[in-house]
């Protein structure tokens, strides 16, 4: 079970034009919440961005959402990980359960998964609020990530799995975010 002191979020590619592109139009959304939750439950939070000079920044939604201490790194490496100085950032976050979101699920979610695994830690794939742009590419993703023991999850089973309970102080604040 997911522990919210235990937990880190990635949030991987959040681009306005990859989310142009991707096929799920709910994952900006779904992405705004998983932000708001994890401000309220006090998880933090990595944005990475891929060739934001290409591709442009994280969207304005979702960066106006999150918390201030999260951080943000640039990337060209399809895995996060490739970056030492997102892996640094991650490691010494002391974290070892990851919780990876964005696009494409396929490329950039997929590679950061795989090296997140190699590295010893626990990754659990939101499925719904990741995407690419076609289904056969994302499905081959989820399969495959799941084969490697990536626990695949949606974002409501993540917010009561971090709950356990309705007793828990945080409940209704996390309720109103997903009614």
């Amino acid at each position: 079970m997911l522990e919210i002191d235990n937990s880190l979020i990635i949030i991987v590619d959040m681009q306005d034009r990859l989310l142009q592109a991707v096929r799920k139009s709910t994952i900006l959304e779904k992405a705004v919440v998983l932000a708001k939750a994890c401000y309220i439950l006090g998880i933090p939070i990595v944005i990475t961005e891929q060739y934001p000079k290409g591709l442009g920044h994280t969207t304005q939604e979702l960066v106006d959402v999150v918390s201030p201490e999260t951080q943000l790194f640039e990337k060209v490496d399809f895995s996060a990980l490739r970056s030492e100085e997102i892996a640094q950032s991650i490691d010494k976050k002391g974290k070892k359960q990851i919780i990876l979101c964005g696009v494409e699920t396929h490329i950039c979610v997929f590679q950061t998964a795989v090296d997140l695994l190699q590295r010893g830690y626990e990754v659990y794939l939101l499925q719904d609020v990741s995407s690419s742009r076609f289904e056969s590419d994302e499905e081959t993703a989820l399969a495959a990530l799941s084969d490697m023991g990536v626990g695949i999850c949606s974002l409501e089973m993540l917010l009561f799995d971090f709950l356990k309970s309705a007793d828990h102080p945080s409940f209704k604040a996390i309720q109103s975010l997903i009614k």
